[in-house]
């Protein structure tokens, strides 16, 4: 499998686990993977995804499962913390805007969409600040869960739902599949 179709699969993991409350969790009802629809900027280093991946993904899984508050996605969280945007929880805005933005210097169609959707995670984090906050108090519910800080995987994911919506129209491929797909992506809830 291509490096960025990889990521992308581990991105859309993200969108479909990362938060429990999600009435989209079956997926897309068709086959396509979003990298074959339109290729958006990996704003974390892909390596470093499929690490936290590795690492995570199988207690994301779990954790998806879970009633209740929506736990935080260490996947998303040791993305972060490898980039050093989050430290403690706290989430470092101005340097995210600073990474994210040098990922399409040399892209220039996708950087004000970059620049402009970041804004909007920040105002939909900034909105839900209460139910990250109360999954960041969360205590485990079985032995060896960790808790991570849900500022992580909603700022990740939303980022990454929003830009594929985004997608400049010269560089969707159009077609049966991932139309039926972008429209599955914007009805899914992206908190």
């Amino acid at each position: 499998m291509h490096l960025s179709a990889l990521f992308f699969t581990v991105v859309s993991f993200l969108g479909s686990f990362c938060f429990a409350i999600n009435p989209c969790i079956e997926g897309p009802p068709v086959n396509k993977s979003p990298s074959e629809c339109c290729t958006t900027p990996a704003l974390i280093d892909p390596p470093l995804m499929m690490k936290c991946f590795q690492k995570w993904g199988e207690q994301t899984k779990r954790q998806s499962k879970m009633d209740g508050i929506p736990r935080g996605c260490c996947v998303a969280d040791c993305a972060m913390e490898g980039t050093k945007l989050i430290s403690k929880g706290k989430f470092n805005r101005e340097k995210a805007r600073k990474v994210f933005m040098a990922v399409v210097k040399d892209q220039p169609q996708w950087q004000p969409i970059v620049n402009e959707t970041l804004d909007e995670c920040f105002k939909q984090a900034d909105e839900n600040m209460a139910e990250i906050e109360a999954g960041a108090k969360l205590k485990p519910s079985y032995k060896g869960e960790k808790i991570c800080h849900p500022i992580s995987g909603s700022i990740l994911r939303c980022m990454n739902m929003k830009l594929f919506s985004k997608c400049p129209n010269d560089l969707f491929n159009s077609g049966p599949e991932c139309d039926q797909l972008k429209l599955y992506l914007e009805k899914c809830p992206l908190n």
